[in-house]
């Protein structure tokens, strides 16, 4: 029976070795079936899937081994077959010879004969889903942890044009003199910085740009971990103690900060989960950062039950956890060790000496990385007199009015003449109006916002290009475009005026 071949367009002569050997060794269950339905061949596979022997498939009626709730899908693709058709995939269930059920990848179609076409006989081919179906509430979990994180990026901007919009209306108000309401203006200011620096925080991490030319510092990339992990904890005693130790000098790294600070992010929670429950001096993480040679490494330390030698050769499979069933997703390593490979490193494995795990990231430096840092920008220490953008025209583009307003008053105030726009087209409009010395372009509005209407100034007012500041809630993708066209650089919602009087004032020093 099964030595006679699948004809699936030609004819197949019995005792065609290849035919034969595909049909033995296919990993998914193959079945032909006759005009009635009833099964006339089967495979090794159909044996395993089904759990009976090619015998005892023989002659039964498909039908007979299906579900009961799915036998009339079954019924009609059959049917669709018979009739020359191919109907599309379907997941059926199947019922084995020990009364367990089983779920498959249903596919059917009829088989031809190139001179007399259709010969009344169906292939069948139905793949295990089994394991699939383990997976899925754990792909399904990864999906929603994705759209959580794009809309916790969306989420963050609008809370950034709200912060802006409220830190400088505080800001250009007079501090009042009555001590208590002193008190109370500050503590606003303070507060609305709080809530800045964490939507700051989170937006960083809920982006997802793909570039990997980014110049990252390391103390840096780090301070922004341990802020993150005290956000996540809040004021918890339970949380685990972060301490950080890094060499002195460590070069900067190029890559995607985002995606570096993710793979730590998960290697911090894996450790923190490891050292549950654990007496308060063992619940302390430590992060190490140092040179090797060429490389850097940056160690994640806990001081948990460590890892057994037997489970570390699948720590990076996907799906695979120790953890208990509804806690994490299985994917935090294999993330960890794809970011690492991205950076075209590589991610060991380790105990440590004292109990626990060492989990290690080696990233090369490259050339770019031992460059010197270019000089940082001086800050005034004291805010610039009124009257600093004298004579000033300035084009301002947002499409949230009291940002709009705080841009205005404060650029008024300091001399500048101002004018206001809600929107791409008639920030074009403006620019075909009237000449201006320097341009704030908001990055996300309606029809295109900052990058299409600079798009438009560099086709068509390119005295403008190095004189045009973008203000950001969120530095979108919609920026690829015109990173490296020259303009005056980026200036991150919620800002203090002295920041946007700054950036107005070297955009205007760029000749």
């Amino acid at each position: 029976m099964c030595d006679r071949g699948v004809r699936t367009g030609s004819v197949v002569k019995e005792g065609d070795d290849s035919y034969r050997q595909a049909w033995q060794a296919a990993p998914m269950a193959i079945l032909t079936l006759d005009a009635e339905g009833s099964v006339r061949s089967s495979n090794p596979g159909a044996e395993r899937l089904f759990g009976r022997s090619r015998e005892l498939l023989q002659g039964v009626a498909l039908e007979s081994c299906s579900h009961a709730l799915d036998r009339g899908a079954l019924r009609q693709m059959l049917g669709e077959a018979l009739a020359g058709g191919v109907p599309p995939r379907q997941e059926l269930r199947f019922v084995r010879a020990d009364g367990s059920e089983v779920t498959t990848g249903f596919s059917v179609a009829p088989t031809r004969d190139p001179a007399r076409g259709s010969d009344g006989q169906l292939v069948c081919i139905l793949r295990d889903l089994t394991r699939e179906q383990a997976f899925r509430p754990q792909l399904l979990h990864t999906e929603r942890m994705a759209s959580i994180g794009a809309l916790a990026s969306v989420v963050a901007h609008e809370l950034n044009n709200a912060l802006a919009g409220a830190s400088g209306c505080l800001q250009l108000l007079p501090r009042p003199s009555d001590p208590g309401a002193a008190e109370l203006f500050d503590a606003t200011r303070s507060e609305l910085q709080r809530a800045a620096d964490i939507v700051k925080e989170l937006k960083g991490y809920a982006r997802a740009e793909d570039g990997m030319a980014e110049r990252v510092e390391l103390p840096g990339l780090l301070e922004r971990l341990r802020r993150l992990q005290r956000f996540h904890h809040g004021v918890s005693e339970a949380a685990a103690a972060l301490e950080l130790q890094l060499d002195d000098a460590l070069p900067v790294l190029v890559g995607n900060a985002n995606q570096l600070l993710q793979a730590l992010l998960n290697l911090v929670r894996n450790a923190e989960q490891a050292t549950a429950g654990l007496p308060t001096e063992r619940r302390v993480i430590t992060i190490r950062a140092r040179m090797q040679a060429d490389v850097v490494a940056i160690e994640v330390v806990d001081r948990g039950p460590g890892v057994p030698a037997e489970l570390r050769g699948r720590l990076f499979e996907p799906f695979f956890s120790t953890k208990p069933a509804g806690e994490g997703t299985g994917l935090g390593l294999t993330v960890v060790q794809a970011v690492a490979a991205g950076h075209g490193g590589r991610v060991e494995v380790d105990e440590t000496p004292s109990g626990g795990a060492t989990v290690r990231m080696v990233l090369p430096i490259g050339e770019a990385g031992l460059r010197p840092r270019a000089a940082a920008m001086p800050v005034p220490a004291t805010a610039a007199p009124p009257g600093r953008l004298q004579g000033i025209r300035v084009l301002a583009a947002d499409d949230e009015p009291v940002i709009l307003r705080v841009v205005e008053r404060a650029c008024l105030r300091n001399g500048a003449t101002v004018t206001c726009v809600r929107g791409t087209a008639e920030a074009e409009q403006a620019l075909r109006d009237q000449p201006f010395d320097v341009v704030l372009l908001d990055v996300r509005m309606p029809a295109g916002g900052g990058p299409e209407v600079f798009r438009t100034i560099v086709a068509d007012h390119p005295g403008l290009v190095r004189h045009t500041v973008f203000m950001s809630g969120d530095v979108s993708s919609a920026m690829t475009d015109v990173i490296g066209r020259g303009h005056a650089g980026v200036i991150d919602k919620p800002f203090d005026l002295d920041t946007l009087l700054d950036a107005i004032e070297r955009a205007l020093a760029r000749g």
